[in-house]
Order: structure tokens, then C-alpha cells, then sequence
């Protein structure tokens, strides 16, 4: 599997979704909510096969994932469609280190199945920062990393991110993989992560 089908994948379970299917067009991720019926996840991107999926779904709120920059994807599509925020698939090679906490928070670790959730609180018990990860053969695949507001700028999220590392390496991963928004892509260029591709993300207007 290439990164972002790694990334489909490693997502169902942070989300707690169906594995996803094979499809003609690469992967269908079912996630069944009233505003997100599902995704397409593209493992590579085909100016052939772009549109012609795009024409072919006439539901509203399917999701295509193509790695692909926005500047490439747009024109292929049929009017109305949503074009979501930029996006990035990242990759990594894990390094452990002990997660560091200001003092009065302290992180629990919680697993369910392939599943790795931390949660970082104050010392009443208010949830400052969270994250998840998921397990693929030998890969952890990072989801909603978050620090609440009045809890930011403390070294927080990185904490989570080290402490979900260092478990996904005692579970014997050995490889992280994410999607970042544009300010996400600069911090973990820092941190050392890699760019595979740009992803860019549209939802159907339906018909």
C-alpha cells in the first residue's frame, strides 16, 4: 500500500469506520453520517479517472480524497463541488522520546483494538489536549491531534504526539503517516515528517 491508502486505512480505526473496500477507482471508505455518506480515496491520481468518478456520483456529501494540488484537481470537476481546506499526507520514520508535561497536567493512555487514544488534563480534571492514532502493518497513522485554546503554546500537542509514538513503537510500529492542514505541514517539516503528496479533498453537491 502506498501512503494515503496507509492513511485510509489507519483513519477507519482511529474513527472507529468500516475498513475500507476495493472499488475500481482505489478505496471506498464507508463512514455513513447524514453530512459525510463516504469517501473515495484515490491512491493515485488520474486525470481520466477523476472526472469521470466525479460525473458518475449522484448523491450529495461523497467525499473524493486525490493526491493531487488543488490547481490540478479543480478544473477536472463539474460545477458546485466543495473544495476543502489544503491538505497534506506526511510521513515519517518513529522516533521515540518521553513526552514532556508542564507541571499540574498529566496524559492517560487508553488503546481499543489497533485503536491509541492519549488525553492530556489539568490537574481539575479539564481535558486540555488529546489524539489518536491507528495501526497498519507497521504504521501509525496520526488523527485529530488537539489542544484546546486556553491550553495552547504549553508543548502540549507535542506531548501527545510523543506519547502516541512511543506506544505505537512498543506495539511495533515503525513508520507515521498524517494529513496536516498548511500550518500543521510547516511544524511537522520541523519535527522532521516528510511530504508525499498535496491532498486535496472536494464534496459532491449531489444532483
Amino acid at each position: 500500500m502506498n501512503p494515503i491508502e496507509i492513511w485510509a486505512f489507519g483513519y477507519a480505526v482511529t474513527r472507529n469506520y468500516p475498513a475500507p473496500g476495493a472499488v475500481p477507482t482505489g478505496l471506498w471508505l464507508d463512514v455513513g453520517k447524514p453530512d459525510q455518506r463516504g469517501r473515495f480515496v484515490l491512491p493515485r491520481f488520474d486525470p481520466a479517472v477523476l472526472p469521470e468518478l466525479a460525473r458518475s456520483i449522484e448523491e450529495r456529501d461523497i467525499y473524493i480524497e486525490a493526491p493531487a494540488s488543488r490547481e490540478i484537481v479543480v478544473p477536472l470537476l463539474p460545477d458546485n463541488w466543495t473544495i476543502r481546506e489544503r491538505a497534506y499526507l506526511m510521513t515519517t520514520t518513529l522516533e521515540g522520546s518521553a513526552p514532556a508535561l508542564p507541571p499540574g497536567y498529566h496524559a492517560a493512555t487508553s488503546e481499543d483494538g489497533a485503536a491509541i487514544r492519549v488525553e492530556i488534563r489539568n490537574r481539575d480534571g479539564e481535558l486540555a489536549a488529546s489524539g489518536t492514532t491507528g495501526l497498519v502493518d507497521g504504521h501509525t497513522i496520526f488523527d485529530q491531534i488537539l489542544t484546546q485554546p486556553e491550553h495552547r503554546r504549553l508543548g502540549l500537542g507535542t506531548a501527545i504526539m510523543a506519547a502516541l509514538t512511543q506506544r505505537s513503537l512498543e506495539r511495533g510500529a515503525r513508520h507515521g503517516t498524517l494529513i496536516a492542514s498548511p500550518d500543521g505541514r510547516a511544524l511537522y517539516q520541523t519535527l522532521g515528517w516528510t511530504q508525499w503528496s498535496e491532498v486535496t479533498s472536494v464534496i459532491s453537491p449531489g444532483r
